[in-house]
Order: C-alpha cells, then structure tokens, then sequence
C-alpha cells in the first residue's frame, strides 16, 4: 500500500474512533488533544522522513514569516469578525453576550467596576498573543503539522502538482474534523442555515485556505515551527463570539468566526492571492527551482 493511502487510513480511523468516543462520552473536547496528535503517529509509522522537515526555527532568517505567522489569524479574524457584523448588524450585542458567557456575579461586578467592553476585548486579544498562552497549542498543533504540512502535502505535490495538491490536501484535512462537527456539532452546531452539509463544504473552504497558507510559510522557511505557529494561534485566537448576541445561532455557518463562510473572507483572499501568485511562477520557472532555497541554511 502506497504510504499516503496508509497514512491517511491511519490518521482518519484513529481519529474518528477518539472523535466517536469522545462523543459518545459527551466530552469531545477530552480527546481532541489526542486526535490532534494522530497525523505525526501516522507519519511515524509510514516511516516519513521527520528529522528532514525543519526542526531549527532560524528566527534571524525567518523573522517575517514568524511575525506573520503570529499575527495574521488575529489580524483576518478581527477584519473577517467586521465583515460578518457589517452584514449582519443586528447580531452585534456584546452587552447580550457579555452576560451569556459570564455569570450573574461577574457581570454586576464588570458593570460596578465601570469596565468597558472594548478594553475586556483588547486585554483578550492581548492574553491570546501571549507567547507563554501559546505554549500548549503550539505543541498541539505541531502534531497535526508534521503529518499534514510535513508529509501529506509534499507527497500530494509530487503526485498532483502544488495546486492542486493543496486543494486535495485542504478537502483531505476538512474532512478529517467531519465526525465532531456530524455528532457534536463541532465548530458550527447543529442548527445553522444548510445543516449538516453546508457547514462541511465551507469547513473545507477554510482549511483549504489555511493549508495554503501553512504550507507557503513551511516552503518558505524551511521550518516545521512555522505552520504549527500559524495553527496554534488560530486555535487560539480571541473569539469575536463574545460580540454576538443570542438571536440568531443559525448563522453560525457564516460567521462571526473566521470559520464562517463570510468571516474567513481575509484568510481566503490571502490564500488566493498566494495560490495565483504561485501558480504564475509554476508557468514562467522550472518546477524545481520555485522553492529551491527554501530548506536550504
């Protein structure tokens, strides 16, 4: 059996046997950090080659990815979170939401102190791009990197091509997270606009984009850290649900999270822009030389 297709078997069915029972347990968030670990265990045991995927950060050389890495899902979610409220003004009511996430005491000791919620917001966003906060995910998120960034998507490149492998390999990584989202309504929940179909395509419109993004910053700085920087601050990244009021949850499918199809609209066209930047260089070089100094030292 070819070493993608064991792979892939592996990842998914470990996965989705953690997926099921962590939901069958009504704690889907108990296993999560396993599952998140399944695609380095199948790179592992497909024997790929992980002392080669980048282990030194080389901050000195790579600095601007780092900084991009770090910065960016803040960046499109608060962009991506305005859209959404644009579209959909009705929904912004963070006095609404502020009283559904805190309890009865915190909320009258917020008011009684005079706090604002914008300064609660940015002492958030704050907290999210502590270095020390990002320690656990990136770890995480590094289990997940080695199997996709590091081994799936170069063996889907030489397969397929760049494009189209990154497509694929979006869709494949989509489609990795699809049993949480079908029996615990993970990431949208249950009742939003299209349920259960709609919120599966437009989760893999936005891991295809994230993909693109991840796997430029990998080629690009020949680190392994730098995708699973860019993964861990998505994950966690300041939430712009504590804005939303309580009117309207089947849009959940749109936003304002930058999974939504409306608020992923900044990470999708930056990944555009890289997949036609891209693709116009595959036209007019050789193949081989569009990222020849990406591993090099």
């Amino acid at each position: 059996m070819p070493k993608l297709k064991k792979y892939l078997l592996f990842t998914f069915i470990t996965a989705w046997i953690l997926g099921g029972i962590g939901c069958c347990m009504g704690s889907l968030g108990s296993v999560l950090p396993l599952c998140m670990f399944m695609p380095a265990l199948g790179a592992l045991l497909v024997k790929a080659d992980i002392k080669e995927m980048g282990w030194r950060l080389r901050s000195y050389k790579n600095w601007k990815y780092i900084v991009f890495a770090w910065l960016a899902p803040t960046v499109f979610q608060i962009i991506g979170a305005a859209l959404y409220f644009m579209v959909f003004p009705e929904d912004f009511a963070p006095a609404e939401a502020f009283q559904r996430f805190m309890s009865d005491t915190e909320y009258e000791e917020f008011l009684r102190n005079g706090s604002h919620y914008a300064a609660y917001i940015a002492d958030d966003i704050s907290d999210s791009l502590n270095p020390l906060s990002a320690l656990v995910p990136i770890i995480l998120a590094l289990g997940e990197e080695i199997g996709w960034r590091g081994f799936m998507y170069p063996e889907l490149e030489e397969s397929h091509g760049r494009t189209k492998g990154l497509l694929i390999g979006g869709a494949i990584h989509g489609a990795w997270h699809f049993p949480g989202m079908l029996l615990a309504g993970f990431e949208y929940g249950t009742d939003y606009i299209g349920a259960p179909v709609l919120g599966l395509v437009v989760f893999c419109f936005y891991t295809v984009a994230m993909g693109i993004i991840s796997y430029h910053l990998y080629v690009k700085s020949g680190s392994i850290w730098l995708p699973a920087i860019f993964h861990a601050m998505i994950n966690s990244e300041s939430s712009p649900r504590m804005l939303l009021g309580n009117s309207h949850p089947e849009r959940s499918v749109f936003g304002p999270v930058d999974i939504g199809l409306i608020a992923m609209l900044p990470m999708a066209a930056c990944a555009a822009f890289l997949l036609w930047y891209q693709y116009k260089r595959e036209q007019t070089e050789p193949e081989n030389d569009l990222y020849a100094d990406s591993f090099s030292e």
